[in-house]
């Protein structure tokens, strides 16, 4: 039965930006009258409180924790919409009895409050959570570790955002989810826990790939001593990484969203069920690795005045983005990344200009400062790096 995102969707969130304040009014509105039992499990650096959220009666238990990185949103807007799917009495019960008779589910929705604040990767204290399990110096990364000591969950959900411009090997298109079950050591062994985890990545690919074909990736998997997730496999904690990556036309990460809520509910039901375990491992495997083939950019068939002389080049230009956190908006400012022969390259965007001579010098790595006309008729100019008209 498929089950409708939109229904379920918080729609007090419509971008990325997720602070707090937000967070701590949705838990106070599940505080009275929801299926969730709530309590405070901490506090940030900057004394930000840190919740825990539970709900079910079964075993096995299955934790979820989201923006360990402050910048990193859009699995904790997610896990909102999940609360709202678990609190709710429609035709769809007998899914969540299904889960909720056969799991207990334990979500931390943001780890790193303070990162969030500032929409950062690091915390208060310019540590990265994700690579202090072994020195365990910031608080956010104590309050982890105590509650998987604590719950000891069979299974564990580590959920990021990776960068706009991880493509999948081969197919010149984003990767808006890439999967991993982490190493437990340098080896990378399948252990008992990490072959779990391997089935239910499975799943969920086999889940989505329905809903975008081709664009899932599987992240590097690289041991890293000092990382949650990695060690977490290694305690004996079945541990699945999912990242949030772009998608075309999704500059919030909206439909992204929507990826995480369908993806975690189709795991939620192969645990619930047992039916993860007939997964193929072989299947796992086949899931292309995560690469940087794509641009955000990239325009093509360009004349370019150079000092020997003309060349027939593409350009490739990638974003940096500026936040305007008050006003919750994105500035995004153009740097040229590569000049030359770029037809194996994807992009989210591409311009043909029909063979259009660009007469400005341009600079690796240097901000876009230039105009140029479309083989439409379309005139685009650049200006510090912003595209600052788009003129027919």
């Amino acid at each position: 039965m498929q089950i409708d995102h939109n229904i379920y969707r918080d729609t007090n969130f419509t971008n990325r930006f997720i602070n707090h304040a937000g967070l701590q009014a949705k838990i106070n509105s599940l505080a009275a009258g929801s299926i969730f039992k709530i309590e405070q499990i901490g506090s940030s650096a900057q004394g930000r409180a840190i919740y825990h959220l539970s709900a079910g009666t079964g075993k096995p238990n299955i934790l979820f924790w989201s923006q360990m990185h402050g910048d990193e949103s859009t699995a904790t807007l997610a896990l909102l919409d999940l609360f709202n799917f678990f609190n709710a009495d429609d035709e769809h019960n007998s899914i969540r009895k299904q889960i909720l008779y056969n799991c207990t589910l334990h979500f931390i929705p943001m780890l790193n409050p303070d990162g969030a604040a500032a929409f950062t990767r690091r915390n208060a204290q310019n540590i990265d959570i994700n690579r202090d399990f072994l020195a365990t110096q910031s608080p956010e990364a104590r309050i982890l570790k105590e509650i998987q000591q604590k719950l000891r969950p069979e299974f564990g959900f580590n959920l990021h955002d990776q960068g706009s411009l991880w493509s999948v090997t081969g197919s010149r298109k984003p990767a808006p989810i890439s999967l991993l079950a982490p190493p437990a050591d340098e080896q990378a062994n399948v252990t008992q826990s990490r072959l779990k985890a391997m089935k239910v990545v499975t799943a969920i690919n086999n889940c989505l790939q329905a809903k975008i074909p081709g664009q899932i990736g599987r992240w590097d998997d690289t041991f890293e001593p000092r990382a949650f997730g990695d060690n977490f496999q290694a305690l004996g904690m079945a541990t699945i990484l999912i990242e949030s990556g772009g998608y075309i036309g999704d500059p919030e990460r909206q439909f992204v969203r929507k990826l995480n809520f369908d993806g975690i509910l189709h795991a939620l039901q192969q645990i619930a069920s047992g039916d993860y375990r007939h997964q193929n491992t072989d299947d796992y495997y086949s899931i292309p690795q995560n690469n940087k083939e794509i641009f955000h950019i990239l325009i093509r068939n360009c004349k370019l005045q150079t000092q020997p002389g003309t060349i027939t080049a593409d350009i490739g230009l990638n974003y940096n983005e500026r936040f305007d956190l008050p006003n919750q908006t994105t500035q995004l400012v153009y740097s040229v990344c590569d000049i030359g022969d770029l037809h194996t390259w994807g992009a989210y965007q591409y311009i043909d200009t029909d063979g259009a001579l660009i007469n400005k010098a341009l600079v690796i790595d240097g901000l876009a400062n230039f105009s140029l006309q479309t083989r439409t008729g379309v005139s685009i100019y650049f200006e510090n790096g912003i595209i600052v008209s788009e003129n027919n």
